[in-house]
């Protein structure tokens, strides 16, 4: 059962990372909106596979870092910090128009988009930050003690699926109704997502907190 709501808390939270527009939303989105669903989900394939890269390097790489106390109460600090500017940018987000509806030149080939989402999201470093906020929080949930190899790999799995599930749907969802998505519903999906962000900032300020008044983590 443990492994079970591992792998459901990790597909939450590749779900909910693949959320904020960025990049490879706007490469998948404009091949859909095209009528190219194909080339789109190639570019979600290629997108996914440079995350779970991503994943690998901070679950393997970082992640043991993380179980002596004050490298936990520097990246607590850091994650709020960084969770507060991601709020502060999607709330500015969500008062312009999104740029789903941008009129770009229409790409079939599904090579190009698998190489296109894969170098795209090569260039997004911060993704690690996003595997390593889920690794807190299955850790804080009991999920991921032990943090064994085979935990890591679960963890991965269910963020790769929350990832791709995320982006492989709304590519379905663009091409099949196009242009009738009203920009005030894009913009109240964003106020929300802030909202979240900045919710799920005060976890990692508790930790930082926690630190100073119990000395451990």
């Amino acid at each position: 059962m443990q492994s079970v709501l591992l792998v459901l808390l990790a597909f939450g939270m590749g779900f909910v990372a693949a959320i904020p527009i960025g990049p490879s939303q706007i490469e998948m989105a404009k091949r859909a909106i095209k009528g190219h669903l194909r080339a789109a989900q190639m570019v979600v394939l290629g997108s996914v596979s440079s995350d779970i890269l991503y994943g690998i390097v901070a679950l393997f790489g970082i992640a043991p870092l993380l179980e002596f106390p004050r490298v936990l109460v520097a990246f607590n600090v850091v994650g709020a910090l960084i969770l507060w500017l991601l709020t502060w940018l999607t709330w500015k987000e969500s008062r312009k128009p999104h740029e789903l509806d941008v009129e770009h030149s229409s790409l079939k080939s599904k090579r190009w988009a698998y190489l296109t989402g894969f170098s795209v999201a090569m260039t997004n470093p911060p993704i690690i930050f996003s595997w390593l906020v889920g690794l807190t929080l299955a850790k804080r949930f009991g999920l991921a003690t032990p943090l064994t190899d085979a935990s890591k790999v679960l963890f991965i799995g269910g963020g790769a699926m929350g990832l791709g599930g995320y982006l492989g749907g709304l590519g379905v969802l663009l091409h099949r109704v196009k242009h009738v998505i009203p920009a005030h519903a894009m913009g109240t999906i964003y106020r929300w997502l802030a909202v979240t962000l900045f919710a799920l900032s005060w976890i990692f300020v508790y930790g930082a907190v926690r630190f100073f008044f119990t000395g451990h983590h």
